[in-house]
């Protein structure tokens, strides 16, 4: 097939116009749907999978004594309905502007466009999910189970803005710090009282002293409530916190010490509840063979080095990249993802498209082990 730049920029913008945030269901069946639609007529299979969080879209293709690539996308965006009065799908010069256009609705374009291209005996399954934007909680555990039987998983996120690959993501934490202090009247018998405001404020300067940048350890306390009048000391008081790591070692650090903080007002109770809901995605030894083989063809096809970057966010990598070995961001490249000037940078497209075809291809593997063939079911 030779790329048809207005047939694929069509569907990008019908795509972006199907609004389908987080949550709603309609929208992001109606995404999958259109996605499914587009292949039709191809010797492939396909089936919905409910969850509370919305369906799943499964398509795939099985060759027996063959594995192949896990792809992963997803159909819901962070932009609450109505987004497009305000930021409607527009096309100016070689950008596509519109909520989800680059996270990931331009993405998982590249995705059909190569899936439609692929020679009739590779093998892939292609996750199409409902919830990345909100953890993928009804999500992970088929990802999971795929990427244990796939040779490679290829996400569709965003690249880089000049195309890199994200060969690094934080692990994301999600954590309550709780307070327990005791209430007394602020003018009248104030040492009767144990501030849990007060000792909120100390375990705040105490979680940031945690931090360690170098080592790409972040802490955010991002909501802190507490107390019920001003002239009351305050018996509660809570805060929610985000924190994000880059390695399994600094992820134990944390645990460690979150399980067991320090008291600064011994007649205060200080727990904190949460857990890490994604960990970090290492750019282990195998992905490394992948990068490579990736750079090659990305030189061979654009003329441009192919560079990985290490970043903060999470996706769903993150859950695959023990698993299988992982290449993260090869979906469409622009800037401001969770952004109102979210973009697409056209140019990218075709490469994108002929880079994860390719990768495809390569990912088929003649499998001797009986019990490690893919199981579709």
């Amino acid at each position: 097939m030779i790329w048809d730049d207005e047939k694929w920029k069509g569907l990008v913008g019908e795509l972006v116009q199907m609004e389908s945030p987080s949550g709603f269901s309609e929208g992001i069946e109606q995404v999958q749907e259109r996605i499914v639609n587009e292949l039709s007529g191809l010797d492939l299979q396909h089936r919905f999978h409910r969850t509370e969080n919305g369906p799943i879209l499964e398509i795939f293709r099985e060759v027996e004594g063959k594995k192949g690539a896990l792809l992963l996308g997803h159909a819901d965006t962070v932009w609450p309905l109505g987004t497009l009065d305000q930021m409607p799908f527009r096309e100016e010069g070689n950008r596509l502007y519109g909520p989800g256009v680059l996270d990931m609705k331009a993405g998982l374009v590249v995705g059909t466009a190569a899936v439609q291209d692929l020679t009739a005996t590779t093998p892939f399954c292609w996750l199409i999910t409902p919830d990345e934007e909100t953890g993928s909680e009804a999500s992970r555990r088929i990802i999971q189970k795929r990427a244990r039987q796939a040779s490679a998983t290829f996400v569709f996120e965003p690249g880089g803005g000049d195309g890199s690959l994200k060969i690094g993501r934080s692990g994301v934490g999600a954590y309550r710090m709780a307070i327990l202090g005791r209430e007394s009247h602020a003018g009248l018998e104030p040492e009767q009282g144990a501030s849990a405001i007060r000792e909120l404020a100390q375990q705040i300067l105490w979680l940031h002293s945690l931090e360690n940048r170098v080592l790409g350890t972040t802490i955010n306390v991002g909501v802190v409530e507490g107390g019920i009048r001003p002239n009351v000391v305050a018996g509660s008081a809570q805060a929610l916190i985000d924190i994000r790591v880059r390695t399994q070692k600094e992820r134990d650090r944390i645990e460690q010490l979150l399980s067991a903080p320090p008291q600064f007002d011994s007649r205060v109770r200080t727990e904190y509840h949460g857990s890490f809901s994604r960990p970090p995605m290492d750019h282990d030894s195998r992905a490394q063979v992948w990068f490579r083989l990736a750079a090659e063809i990305w030189e061979r096809i654009s003329g441009l080095a192919l560079s990985g970057i290490n970043v903060g966010g999470a996706s769903d990598g993150n859950f695959t990249a023990k698993l299988s070995p992982t290449l993260d961001g090869l979906g469409a490249v622009g800037q401001g993802a969770h952004a109102r000037h979210e973009h697409v940078v056209w140019d990218f497209m075709k490469w994108r498209y002929a880079l994860v075809k390719e990768l495809m291809e390569q990912a088929e593997e003649d499998e001797k082990d009986e019990d490690l063939r893919i199981n579709w079911t």
